[in-house]
Parts: C-alpha cells; sequence; structure tokens
C-alpha cells in the first residue's frame, strides 16, 4: 500500500492530465449527480466549497441554488474550519487563495444536513485523503451531516491508509460512480 505522500504525488501527477473543459464537464456531471441523490430536494442546509484550481467545481450548484438552499461555505480559521453563509454576495481570498464569503458571521455546523467534501483521493471504504492539514476531518467531528466525498474518477484508490482521527465519507461520487456506505440513509 502507498504511503499518504506518495498517494498525494500519485494523484497529483494523474489529475495534471485533466484538460480545463474535460474538468468543466466531469464537474458538472458530479454536481448533477448530487441533485440527483434522493432527497436532495428537501436538504435546505448544504455546505459546499469553493474549488481550487485541481478539485471539482462546485460553481454550478452555488449559481443554481442560492436562491432556494441555504448553501455554506468553510472558511479557514487558523487551524480550524469555520462555516459560513454564501448569498452570492461579496467574496474574498483567504488562506491559500479559495475564495470565502466576506464580513459573515459563522453557524454552527451542527446546523448542516449535508457536507460536500472535496478530497485529494477517496477509496471505496469510505476513506479520504486530503491535503495534510485535517481542516476538514475537525470540521467533520462537530455535525452528524451526511458527509459526500465527491472527486474525479482517477482520484479514487485501492487502499487510503486511514488513522483513527479520519473522518469516513457516507458517500463518494465521481463522474463514473455513486459510491454508497449504507443504502439505508438515502432512502
Amino acid at each position: 500500500m502507498l504511503d499518504k505522500r506518495q498517494i498525494r504525488q500519485e494523484i497529483k501527477r494523474r489529475k495534471q492530465a485533466i484538460t480545463p473543459d474535460e474538468r468543466e464537464r466531469l464537474s458538472r456531471q458530479i454536481c448533477r449527480a448530487i441533485e440527483s441523490l434522493p432527497g436532495f430536494e428537501r436538504v435546505a442546509h448544504l455546505m459546499l466549497y469553493h474549488a481550487l484550481p485541481d478539485e471539482v467545481d462546485t460553481r454550478h450548484l452555488l449559481s443554481k441554488w442560492a436562491g432556494s438552499k441555504q448553501l455554506y461555505l468553510p472558511i479557514v480559521d487558523g487551524d480550524d474550519l469555520i462555516v459560513a453563509p454564501y448569498a452570492g454576495g461579496a467574496m474574498k481570498q483567504g488562506a491559500f487563495h479559495i475564495w470565502e464569503p466576506a464580513g459573515t458571521t459563522a453557524i454552527d455546523p451542527a446546523r448542516l444536513e449535508w457536507i460536500v467534501v472535496p478530497g485529494v483521493a477517496f477509496d471505496r471504504q469510505m476513506n479520504r485523503l486530503g491535503r495534510g492539514k485535517g481542516f476538514y476531518d475537525r470540521l467533520l467531528q462537530q455535525t452528524r451531516a451526511r458527509k459526500i466525498g465527491i472527486c474525479y474518477g482517477l482520484q479514487l484508490v485501492d487502499e487510503i491508509p486511514a488513522e483513527p482521527h479520519d473522518i469516513k465519507m457516507d458517500l463518494i461520487i465521481t463522474e463514473n460512480d455513486i459510491i454508497y456506505k449504507n443504502d439505508e440513509i438515502w432512502h
């Protein structure tokens, strides 16, 4: 099994083959898959993220659903992520050049129903490999929201070395697959 550093290097190499047009097409497919999930129409409090250049882009969901769902984005605050409402208004570039809501107040993550989570890699055992800072793991410990990992199919690996503090996903979506941890929670 590859270690986390080796997986990150391999995924970085794989993602370099994705063209901007392909990234846009695959991102739209993945966003449509999220919208097609059972229960999506009932979710009122949904956390998305503003993508880095190599991540699945969620702008389609942000623009489409900002008027009818309460959407949230993460904000890096020191060593943690806080959750702020997104209303399509003022944005600023925060830590790591990630766009985040400007001048907003953090909410309690327990309010969230679903959280769409980016990752460097995922495996079919629902493990997620992030960028190594633990931001999402610390946030996900604070909520009972359903955790939806999204990635390009080339980011799925056989096995990610998981540690006790790593939070598993409830569902993983690629352009090719929807991988369920437990079918019953989505019906």
